[in-house]
């Protein structure tokens, strides 16, 4: 560690060392004054105190300097030759003008530079006139001058950091909700993916074991649909851990993932299950992206699932396309108690699904229908 690091390591040690060098200078301007008297106590006193405040500046500083200057002026008026007050003086009005604003800090200075010229502390003559005004001035105006400069430093320092704390707590708080976000994506993939696909091999086997017997063909018919669907809850489990392990690091889209083109797909599965399902499609599909693709699967898929477990058996399905974006209107009968404000883990996800796409999602359960609809906005469309 170098001699300055170990200094500042302890604010106390750099007192300690600006003491000594201040009562070093100190005494250098008195064995220097161009006068005939000897150095004695009054100056070996006033070295010393010169130290002590010095070292002790930290505390009090406009106390500290108020003693030196009356020290100061005792001495002067008592034994009219130098002290080595005076390097003390200029340290504690530094020390004094840091914790001032800048023009507290000139006042400050501006009367120390007036009382340094009275006392006489520089009695050296010149023959451009008197030179104590013109020296206790500038060195007035140096002290004021180094206060500010560390002033604005500090300042500048604080901000400095004030700024980093604020990024590093932004920074956090946003890991925090990349977090959460992605929880709530896991959690409504799996979802969706659970929810739809077992409650499809659920009923399937049931049909099949009540078909065994009576109609076979049906029964392998159904049971093929239920391995099926089993076949699609494992594919999307495995390219859920991939993303989980970050398998997909190159940004590549996930492969097994359904989209909007699936809808089909979709629409012949639950229709093999035993629901009737009247789709009714209009406009030319526009691009999605990504994501919003996903959501228009999910949502319908969803909405089919609800239908198959609270419905009639039946379910009208439309997907209109607009320049704007893709409409989803899923309506069924309800055969039992539906939740009508849309708190199920389900509907949720749906709603979360549309939210995060621009898009946006309503549920009508009114009478004996309930109704679904849900906006999402073509791929570069802005919303608002």
């Amino acid at each position: 560690m170098s001699a300055i690091a170990w200094l500042r390591a302890d604010p106390r040690r750099l007192d300690v060392a600006i003491a000594a060098v201040t009562a070093l200078l100190g005494t250098l301007l008195v064995l220097g004054a161009p006068d005939d008297h000897d150095a004695g106590w009054p100056e070996v006193a006033a070295g010393v105190g010169a130290f002590v405040l010095v070292a002790l500046r930290r505390w009090q500083p406009f106390v500290l300097l108020a003693v030196a200057m009356v020290w100061t002026t005792v001495h002067v008026a008592v034994w009219d030759r130098p002290t080595p007050m005076v390097f003390a003086i200029l340290v504690l009005l530094t020390t004094a003008c840091i914790r001032l604003e800048r023009w507290s800090a000139i006042g400050l200075g501006a009367v120390v530079a007036a009382w340094l010229y009275t006392v006489g502390l520089i009695t050296n003559e010149t023959e451009y006139g008197d030179a104590r005004a013109v020296i206790g001035i500038a060195w007035a105006a140096g002290a004021v001058g180094i206060a500010d400069a560390i002033r604005s430093w500090r300042r500048y320092t604080e901000s400095a950091e004030a700024e980093l704390q604020a990024a590093v707590v932004a920074a956090e708080a946003e890991a925090s909700r990349q977090v959460a976000e992605e929880r709530l994506v896991i959690a409504r993939e799996l979802h969706d993916l659970l929810a739809h696909n077992l409650s499809v091999m659920n009923v399937q086997t049931g049909a099949a074991l009540h078909l065994l017997r009576s109609d076979p063909d049906q029964a392998e018919a159904s049971l093929t649909t239920a391995r099926d669907a089993g076949k699609t809850v494992l594919d999307g489990l495995r390219e859920l851990l991939a993303v989980l392990r970050h398998e997909h690091d190159d940004g590549a889209p996930m492969s097994s993932l359904p989209s909007a083109d699936d809808v089909d797909r979709l629409v012949d599965t639950m229709r093999a299950s035993g629901l009737h399902v009247d789709w009714h499609r209009s406009g030319a599909p526009r691009p999605l992206s990504s994501v919003a693709s996903l959501a228009a699967y999910r949502i319908v898929q969803e909405g089919l699932t609800n239908a198959a477990k609270h419905g009639d058996g039946s379910v009208a399905l439309a997907t209109a396309w607009a320049d704007d974006g893709l409409t989803i209107t899923i309506e069924n009968g309800t055969a039992g108690d539906i939740d009508e404000t849309g708190a199920g883990l389900g509907l949720v996800g749906m709603r979360e699904r549309a939210a995060v796409n621009g898009g946006r999602l309503t549920l009508d359960a009114g009478g004996d229908r309930f109704v679904v609809e849900a906006w999402l906005p073509a791929d570069g469309e802005v919303t608002s």
